[in-house]
């Protein structure tokens, strides 16, 4: 069994040792969540194509294709009507303020 000083050293070893791979995954995050900010702040505007909402934002087609899948999953937006190949997508009323 490890001694109290021993378990102190070992965890702070650890802490250290993650600490670059924490800080990568902290930043990411907050990338992230820029991103569907930007699409949310897109879609209070208005219902949109994912390529309207790519032009609007300045994200690529594919990544926001990849963000509104999410935020579909988890109940932010909805899937409207057919605009030629693409739905429009929506704000859900209730989520509108927690985007």
């Amino acid at each position: 069994m490890m001694q109290p000083e021993e378990r102190k050293a070992a965890l702070k070893a650890l802490k250290q040792s993650r600490a670059e791979a924490n800080k990568a995954n902290a930043a990411q995050a907050k990338q992230q969540k820029k991103k569907i900010g930007l699409i949310a702040g897109r879609l209070a505007q208005g219902p949109a194509t994912p390529l309207e909402i790519a032009q609007d934002t300045g994200l690529s087609p594919k990544e926001t294709l990849w963000y509104l899948a999410a935020m579909r999953k988890y109940g932010k937006v909805n899937e409207g009507a057919k605009s030629g190949d693409y739905f429009n997508y929506e704000l859900n009323d209730t989520s509108a303020e927690a985007c």
